[in-house]
């Protein structure tokens, strides 16, 4: 998409004509894969970097634990003691119900809790528990681990560039 922002044209590969199915021969078991365009599309190789570290990530901390989005719940409301569901949300990029789902999960094993705000009734306020914020302390060191063995490609000024590329895309 920058290519279009600074006003160059995206260099996509036209679909090759489809041959007839009686003049079609199998591929060779060994013969390379033409990816077309999919090299030179920014959603593909960011589906494929999160596909990465998602595969890096599951493989340290398991599928079935805190999921990265979860980790990042945590940490808002590790940090934002008393947030708002909809804070949360907001900055997550997660919907109203999504988020109700994952805070009743976590409230259910024990991580966190809600407490009902003394200035607006309708208003809960988003805590960790002392079990939650002992996870949390625990992940994040993990978590900080697994980043700077997958920022270790990068030189430093590499990586803040990558980080701000990124975040330009979001914000």
């Amino acid at each position: 998409m920058a290519a279009i922002a600074t006003g160059e044209r995206l260099a996509l590969t036209p679909p090759r004509p489809r041959r007839s199915a009686a003049g079609r021969s199998e591929r060779a078991h060994d013969a390379r894969v033409d990816l077309g365009c999919l090299p030179r599309l920014l959603g593909y190789n960011l589906r494929r970097a999160q596909l990465c570290t998602w595969r890096k990530y599951a493989a340290q901390f398991g599928e079935n634990n805190i999921r990265p989005g979860l980790f990042s719940l945590l940490v808002l409301v590790g940090s934002n003691p008393g947030i708002a569901q909809i804070e949360l949300g907001k900055h997550l990029g997660i919907d109203k119900a999504s988020i109700v789902a994952l805070l009743d999960r976590l409230e259910k094993v024990g991580l966190l809790d809600r407490q009902r705000s003394t200035r607006d009734r309708r208003r809960q306020g988003i805590f960790l528990t002392v079990r939650g914020a002992t996870e949390l302390a625990a992940l994040i060191a993990q978590v900080r681990a697994l980043e700077r063995q997958m920022a270790g490609r990068f030189t430093r000024a590499e990586f803040e560039q990558f980080l701000g590329f990124l975040q330009r895309l979001y914000s």
